[in-house]
């Protein structure tokens, strides 16, 4: 990995750097640690799974390296943090990463799920905000309320690919189908396929609202749900997504999928936004965390 922290209580991160790692470390234990042998030895946190990590090369890289990099250590470390086997199974940077497929497994209840739960509890405006930009569709309150009420029912926080850095999309993959007609769109070239798609019963509104179209007289339904949650590791960074499904059901007839786009995870967009201390509150901000908190609040131990 190229990532690093250093608290298993703070959500965020930081690029693997000597200068930088010294600063915030001050060159001293418990981050700082001397081997059995003698030999000097550097530690963290995974950003994703909380588990301890060592930092490789610091200050000498190994042959054909050529930059520093983080691994998992197969145990606790005093003072840095607890090791949890299930959670280094499931992390993206683990050496054991379990296959992607399209399926939901789960993890059992730990301070990993119960820390994710609560990070999407207190930042759940800024969760919306981003999903909203991401994908184009814009949540209100009533989409917000159906999707936290489905994430409730899937345990979405036990997930099994859940991390800290992962926690808007993977909300979204675990609310399945929503309705979004007469929603707004954000991608107005989005909004403009997916009429262009089934002219005959969609339309857009001037404020780009999606509409069912004048001139059909049949009962129409049109949902997106999120499927093929894929994760790589590339030269020691993670590249994440998901695919994002609308579908269109007319009457009684079966749903057909009628275009499908993929979304990446901008991990470092949520890491500004989660530190970002000039966020501006709004009452809309304050009803989506009074939301959340109504949904999911007696979830936090």
């Amino acid at each position: 990995m190229n990532v690093y922290k250093l608290s298993v209580k703070t959500q965020g991160y930081y690029l693997i750097e000597k200068d930088s790692y010294e600063q915030r470390t001050a060159r001293r234990p418990p981050w700082y640690k001397v081997s059995d042998n003698g030999e000097p030895r550097y530690f963290a946190i995974c950003p994703a799974c909380n588990n301890p990590v060592q930092l490789i090369g610091l200050y000498k890289l190994p042959a054909n390296l050529h930059h520093p990099y983080g691994k998992h250590y197969g145990k606790s470390i005093p003072g840095v943090g607890l090791y949890d086997q299930n959670a280094y199974e499931w992390c993206p940077y683990s050496n054991k990463k379990q296959n992607n497929n399209d399926g939901k497994p789960k993890r059992s209840q730990s301070m990993l799920s119960q820390q994710i739960l609560s990070l999407l509890v207190m930042h759940f405006d800024k969760v919306i905000w981003l999903l909203s930009h991401s994908t184009g569709v814009n949540i209100d309150e009533a989409l917000a309320k159906s999707m936290l009420l489905q994430y409730r029912r899937e345990e979405g926080w036990l997930y099994s690919r859940a991390t800290l850095m992962n926690i808007p999309w993977v909300f979204a993959y675990m609310t399945d189908n929503q309705g979004i007609l007469f929603k707004k769109m954000r991608d107005v070239k989005l909004a403009d396929e997916l009429v262009a798609r089934s002219p005959e019963y969609l339309e857009q509104t001037a404020q780009h609202y999606l509409v069912k179209s004048k001139n059909c007289q049949s009962y129409i339904e049109l949902g997106v749900y999120y499927t093929k949650h894929q994760s790589e590791v590339v030269d020691d960074r993670l590249h994440e997504s998901m695919d994002m499904v609308f579908t269109r059901k007319v009457g009684y007839a079966a749903v057909e999928e009628i275009y499908r786009k993929s979304v990446l995870f901008d991990f470092n967009y949520f890491n500004n936004l989660v530190n970002f201390s000039d966020w501006k509150s709004s009452p809309k901000n304050e009803q989506l965390l009074q939301l959340a908190q109504e949904v999911l609040g007696d979830l936090i131990r």
